[in-house]
């Protein structure tokens, strides 16, 4: 397995539709619109980030096929308190 850090608007293609995939014959799953989780990563939309940083990641099996993903999120305010 590989965790690969996003980078790229490849990386962040695959980290939005991992989900539509992993969650396609569940018929009680709800998508996210992509736009709304995009703007969960931009300071200029996401109050809360403004003062912190965030990263992803997605995971790769041997194969190259996305199997999961991450996100972190670290507030500099908060976490100096």
């Amino acid at each position: 397995m590989q965790i690969i850090e996003v980078n790229t608007q490849k990386d962040r293609k695959q980290f939005i539709d991992f989900p539509k995939w992993l969650y396609k014959d569940d018929p009680n799953w709800v998508c996210m619109l992509d736009s709304e989780l995009e703007a969960t990563f931009d300071a200029e939309k996401n109050n809360s980030f403004r003062q912190g940083e965030a990263n992803r990641w997605i995971l790769k099996d041997e194969n190259g096929r996305t199997i999961g993903r991450i996100a972190a999120f670290f507030d500099k305010v908060r976490s100096s308190v």
